[in-house]
């Protein structure tokens, strides 16, 4: 007979949670604070960790209220909840299967891959969402903004440039509002200021970095090139070798950072011999971009991990005699 799991599988929704519990009972309740609560006093008494996958704001409740009450929780990537799910043979997908994926996905983990939920500062918990409001507002920019090559009614494209307008008048008063944040947060000032020494490296990307790895310092260089989904992995099999890539990673991080190496394969001294190297060699310059963007986050992490560490300056030119 199969051990009686301690795990809590749990299916955020924005309304609902599906939850399987140990013996397999499932329940569906209401993602309010009531429900919640006696959904951890439950797990406390069962000496339980509840797991659940990150879907967003939604799960962020059920995460603080866990740290809250000393309850172990672990936020698990639906990505590997949903490959897990198929290596089960389950190709259907619904809340209460997934409820239960998740329980035994978190179950599966060896002890070293379960990642607990860690308490975040305010100043940290406050980035995060700026950065992520930031975002949003500048997809609805572009989306706005792109129309505009299309509308030749003049009415229409006044409308659009007012919108437009005001979308940019919002966003500088959010990226005002996340430099505020950074600034009175000790660490994080201290990290920015060191990270815009790096060319290429601006406002944008240190805020990213800031609120999407802020682990970063406390990473190995190899770890933080596969966080970001910068570093290729090997994929083969006996005699069979396909070309490494670098695979999934935190999205939006990684696309910053790349479109930041366009800056910095122009004015960094050393990433330039880099880049016209590797285009030399024939690569092409989309993988040459993203080997710059690892040495890039690579020097980041180095940065924030050794305070006294000075990135390389540029040779001064020499003096006309």
């Amino acid at each position: 007979m199969n051990p009686v799991r301690i795990h809590i599988g749990v299916d955020v929704g924005k309304e609902t949670l599906d939850i399987c519990f140990p013996d397999g009972h499932k329940e569906n309740v209401r993602n309010i604070k009531s429900c919640r609560t006696k959904l951890i006093k439950r797990a406390a008494k069962l000496g339980a960790i509840i797991s659940f996958e990150a879907t967003g704001p939604y799960e962020e409740p059920l995460a603080d209220e866990c740290l809250a009450r000393g309850v172990k929780a672990i936020r698990l990537d639906a990505w590997g909840t949903r490959c897990y799910a198929k290596s089960q043979g389950l190709l259907e997908k619904t809340d209460e299967i997934d409820c239960e994926m998740i329980r035994d996905f978190a179950a599966s983990l060896k002890p070293e891959k379960r990642r607990f939920i860690e308490p975040i500062s305010d100043s940290q918990r406050n980035l995060r969402t700026t950065v992520r409001v930031r975002r949003n507002l500048m997809k609805a920019k572009n989306l706005v903004a792109t129309q505009l090559d299309c509308i030749d009614d003049a009415s229409s494209r006044k409308s659009l440039m007012r919108i437009v307008d005001r979308l940019e008048a919002e966003i500088a008063k959010v990226e005002a509002h996340s430099d505020e944040i950074i600034a009175n947060d000790e660490r994080m000032h201290a990290l920015a200021v060191r990270f815009l020494v790096v060319a290429g490296v601006g406002p944008c990307v240190t805020r990213v970095i800031l609120s999407d790895v802020p682990e970063i310092g406390r990473l190995t260089n190899k770890a933080i090139g596969k966080i970001l989904g910068l570093a290729p992995l090997e994929n083969k099999s006996c005699t069979v070798e396909k070309k490494s890539r670098p695979q999934r990673g935190r999205g939006y991080a990684r696309s910053v950072l790349y479109e930041a190496t366009m800056t910095a394969c122009r004015f960094n001294h050393v990433w330039k011999q880099d880049y016209d190297d590797m285009v030399a060699r024939g690569k092409p310059k989309p993988v040459a971009h993203t080997a710059i963007a690892r040495k890039m986050a690579i020097l980041l992490n180095t940065i924030a991990k050794y305070p006294g560490f000075k990135p390389s300056e540029p040779p001064k030119p020499a003096k006309a005699k």
